[in-house]
Formats: C-alpha cells, structure tokens, sequence
C-alpha cells in the first residue's frame, strides 16, 4: 500500500480510493465528479465503478462489531469538530490528511468502517 496524501482539505475520500485502487487521485476525482466531501455512498458507487470488492454497507463500531476488518474505510470523527476518511490496512493507518500511522489512531473516534476485501 503506498500512502497518498489528499492535495486538499476536502479529497480524504478520494485520496482513500487512489490508495485501494493504485489510480492517480487526479483520475479518482475526474471519475468520482467531484473534488469536495464524499459520502459513503459515493465511496461504495466508486469502488463498484473500478470492480474493487467490498462490504454491503458501512458498518458501526460497536460491543457486536468492536474493531474494523484488517482492510477498511474508516470513518473518523476528528477532535477537529468534522469527519474524515482514513484507510485501515495491515494494523497501519494511512491517513490522507496525517500521514502513516502504526499506533494507536489518535487524531479522532472511529465510528465505523467498510470492509474492503482483497
């Protein structure tokens, strides 16, 4: 997995799907139509349109599902007050907009996740 950074605040999505996919972000966002927030939907739409595999839906964190797949979409609350999407992939996070990480995620509550399957 090679780390890519969003080149704005607003491309954490994008940058995500360039990481799973290997495409340029530039392409992710002319396919995508759009360089501004992304929904999970629209993660989900993206991932069908380039044939990668996935979970049926987003999936919340909770005492029945306490921790993502090893391959996830995360869905982050920041202590920053917005959400934000962060790959989860081999116990390392790469985070567009932090970098890589391979402790514990400290920059936010992971609220759900959507398994991603090799």
């Amino acid at each position: 997995m090679e780390l890519i950074l969003q080149p704005t605040v607003e491309t954490c999505g994008q940058a995500c799907i360039a990481m799973i996919t290997g495409k340029p972000i530039e392409e992710v966002i002319k396919d995508m139509k759009t360089s501004g927030p992304t929904s999970i939907g629209q993660l989900i739409d993206i991932l069908d349109f380039y044939g990668v595999k996935h979970a049926e839906k987003n999936t919340r964190i909770s005492k029945k599902n306490p921790v993502p797949y090893e391959y996830s979409i995360l869905t982050v609350h920041l202590d920053k007050g917005y959400t934000h999407w962060t790959l989860l992939y081999d116990n390392k996070y790469y985070d567009p907009e932090f970098g890589l990480i391979d402790s514990e995620y400290p920059y936010g509550r992971i609220t759900s996740f959507l398994g991603i399957y090799k």
